[in-house]
C-alpha cells in the first residue's frame, strides 16, 4: 500500500465530507428560514428543528475541516517511515478472518478510505485498539479485548 495516496485519498475524502457537510447545513437553514416553515401553531416546531439540524451540520463541517488542517500541518510526522505502530504509521494486521489495514492518526477516528480495493480504517489515540498496539513491531502478536488475536504483518 502506497502511504502517499492513501493520505492524499484520505484528504480527499474529508474534504468531500466537510463540503457535504457545509451544503446540508445550508439546506437545512434555509429551510429553517424558509416561509413554508414558518410555524402555524406553538406547537408546530419543523423551523425550530431544522434550525437545530442546521447547527449540527455545522459543527459536524467544521470538525471535518479541522481534521483536514490538522492532517495537512501534520504531513510531514505522518510520512515518516515508522519501525513500530505509532502516529502516522499505516501498517497491516494478519487476524485469523483476514487482513487488515490501518492508519494511526491524531484526527478522523473511524474512518475508512478505499484504496485500490484496500480499506483502510483510520484510528486516533483514544481508540482501544491503538491503545493494545501502540509500540508493536512487524511479528508481535496482540490480543483484543473480545479475545481476538492478531499479528502485526507490515508498517509503513
Amino acid at each position: 500500500m502506497n502511504k502517499e495516496l492513501f493520505y492524499n485519498r484520505l484528504l480527499e475524502t474529508l474534504r468531500a465530507e466537510a463540503k457535504h457537510a457545509v451544503e446540508a447545513c445550508k439546506d437545512a437553514a434555509d429551510y429553517a428560514t424558509n416561509e413554508e416553515s414558518r410555524a402555524e401553531s406553538k406547537w408546530d416546531t419543523q423551523g425550530l428543528e431544522a434550525s437545530y439540524l442546521a447547527a449540527g451540520q455545522a459543527g459536524q463541517a467544521k470538525q471535518w475541516a479541522d481534521a483536514v488542517e490538522e492532517l495537512q500541518s501534520e504531513r510531514e510526522d505522518l510520512m515518516r517511515p515508522n519501525e513500530r505502530v505509532s502516529l502516522g504509521a499505516l501498517f497491516r494486521c494478519g487476524f485469523d478472518s483476514g487482513e487488515e489495514y490501518y492508519f494511526f492518526a491524531g484526527v478522523a477516528g473511524g474512518h475508512a478510505v478505499t484504496v485500490d480495493g484496500i480499506e483502510v480504517t483510520v484510528i486516533t489515540p483514544q481508540s482501544e485498539l491503538a491503545h493494545r498496539l501502540l509500540g508493536l513491531r512487524v511479528g508481535d502478536s496482540f490480543e483484543l479485548r473480545n479475545g481476538r488475536t492478531g499479528r502485526i504483518l507490515s508498517i509503513e
